[in-house]
């Protein structure tokens, strides 16, 4: 739903909060000493092949030791954690389920992709934020839904993002469009630190010039709607996707 709510749902206010103006952005901090990788898997809209070619891409491009985590009701690959999803919201809410207080230890530092982007190089200076959470600022102009992306994200576990998990309802899902909107509400500008324009693009909007950000230090580029990665074979960024 686009319209604007004036709902509050478990003393979290839905509705649009105003725009940082300019974004609040990542400083790179120190290096963590490990991470959790983690990605949601749900329903059947992916095959088994994302799950193992993320675990491969992020291998190639993290120097960090971490492991790798999938949340999912499906058998995993072998090298990846499998995690049951604490809620069963359906579609991309699942991601909802990353902020339960049972899932990660609250001494874990979380790394999260979604299954559709693709790694093209070092997640090392990404991963080293010591900002509390991060996400990547919402691609294009119109942010009237949200101000960030959560494609990609890096947080520590807190008692403020467990209220991701813990304030959410059904009545969340009819009143916003998806769990960037969410999340939005929930943890506020004062805390989400948006990555650079160049360190993860969009695949859709780096064809419209004025919307180009890759450098050669990009690191991610994000599939959100259509192509996703498994039609682009002619593409030259299919050789990372393996």
């Amino acid at each position: 739903m686009i319209t604007q709510s004036l709902k509050t749902v478990n003393g979290i206010e839905l509705r649009t909060p105003p725009l940082p103006d300019p974004p609040h952005r990542v400083i790179e901090g120190k290096r963590p000493d490990r991470l959790v990788v983690a990605c949601v898997w749900w329903g059947d809209q992916y095959g088994v092949e994302y799950v193992e070619k993320l675990r491969n891409m992020v291998a190639r491009n993290l120097t960090i030791p971490h492991d790798f985590v999938c949340i999912t009701n499906h058998e995993v690959p072998k090298g990846v954690i499998r995690m049951s999803p604490p809620t069963m919201a359906e579609g991309w809410w699942q991601k909802v389920g990353l902020f339960s207080p049972d899932l990660f230890g609250p001494s874990s530092r979380v790394l999260y992709f979604d299954l559709d982007v693709i790694i093209i190089d070092s997640l090392d200076i990404l991963a080293s934020s010591n900002d509390m959470f991060c996400m990547i600022e919402n691609f294009g102009p119109n942010k009237a839904h949200a101000a960030h992306n959560s494609s990609v994200m890096l947080w520590y576990p807190t008692p403020a993002t467990h209220k991701i998990f813990t304030q959410f309802s059904p009545d969340v899902m009819k009143e916003l469009h998806g769990d960037q909107c969410w999340i939005w509400r929930v943890m506020g500008d004062d805390v989400i630190r948006d990555f650079h324009p160049h360190q993860c693009v969009s695949y859709k909007y780096e064809k419209h010039p004025q919307w180009k950000h890759q450098t050669n230090a990009t690191s991610v580029v994000v599939f959100h709607g259509q192509p996703k990665p498994h039609s682009i074979q002619t593409d030259p960024l299919s050789a990372h996707w393996k």
